[in-house]
């Protein structure tokens, strides 16, 4: 099995900056770059609204794939946001992949548009909903779809390039969100054993954290009947102490690890998850240039 490697972008301004990023992150042999879909993602700092931003990249690449990792249920109606996704495929000639959330590990997204906290139960229910509904517009299928949480009635989106409909991946750590990846997903992406918050594991405890997700992922694709195999496997390179751009060996050792798992495809944090947490997303010459080396050495020499 091949890895593929992509780079998560906090959506930051100016968008020149975006702009020479990402092709330079092309130009390296990077197979997917992605956006985040917070708006806040630390107090004082702010993001672009992902879709929109997305769609003006789109143009400015020719190769890498795009999308969101991960946009989340707080913010869209599931049609508005099939529209968005079927805009920006046909913007990237058939390119793009919709990574979508339900934020459960996100609360603070809940103020920004301005309803109450969700139990636990209340987002998996409305994460379903915006699920199937998705599902179906990406294939530019009529919908008629009764509720509860998003009544919807489409007669049908411009059909999309990609066929039966550009990839749907789903972030998702807890029984309900495994099933429904296993359901419907192309792909499931998760942190890679790692808390979103609090204390971080060990990167051993990090790797049997995301050996157990995986096995209950298994077991979710055997219950609905379907081969585990044919659901890509993603993780986020989160919460990673040395960066695994730090060294060769240790990105060997890291992407390895994770691969003898049955994960195809690592996205690291470009620039580094430190750096997007600061008011300063700098980063230091020494390790850009041990990205640049290991890129050219382990990415850019593949074939695509």
């Amino acid at each position: 099995m091949t890895m593929r490697f992509g780079t998560l972008s906090f959506t930051r301004a100016p968008f020149e900056d975006l702009v020479a990023r990402w092709r330079w992150l092309e130009e390296l042999g990077f197979d997917s770059a992605w956006v985040d879909d917070d708006l806040v993602a630390e107090p004082g700092l702010s993001d672009f609204e992902a879709w929109t931003v997305l769609g003006a990249l789109a143009r400015e690449t020719t190769r890498m794939r795009i999308g969101t990792l991960v946009s989340t249920i707080a913010f869209r109606h599931p049609a508005f946001l099939a529209a968005q996704a079927v805009t920006v495929d046909h913007l990237s000639a058939g390119r793009v992949s919709l990574g979508l959330g339900s934020g459960d590990c996100c609360p603070e997204f809940n103020p920004l548009v301005g309803h109450e906290d969700w139990s636990s139960t209340q987002r998996g229910d409305r994460f379903e909903e915006q699920v199937l509904v998705v599902d179906a517009l990406l294939r530019g299928e009529p919908v008629t779809h009764s509720g509860p949480h998003y009544p919807t009635t489409v007669a049908a989106m411009p059909p999309p390039v990609q066929r039966p409909r550009p990839p749907l991946i789903l972030a998702a750590h807890g029984p309900r969100g495994l099933r429904l990846a296993a359901r419907y997903a192309d792909g499931w992406n998760c942190f890679g054993g790692q808390p979103y918050e609090g204390p971080t594991r060990t990167f051993p405890d990090a790797l049997d954290e995301t050996r157990r997700l995986i096995a209950r992922l298994d077991e979710a694709c055997e219950e609905t009947g379907r081969g585990p195999d044919t659901l890509d496997r993603s993780v986020f390179a989160y919460r990673v102490e040395p960066d695994p751009f730090s060294s060769l060996n240790w990105f060997d050792e890291y992407v390895g690890s994770y691969g003898e798992l049955g994960i195809n495809a690592i996205v690291f944090f470009w620039p580094p998850l430190p750096n997007v947490r600061a008011t300063d997303v700098s980063v230091a010459a020494t390790l850009r240039q041990s990205f640049e080396r290991i890129a050219a050495q382990r990415i850019g020499l593949r074939s695509h």
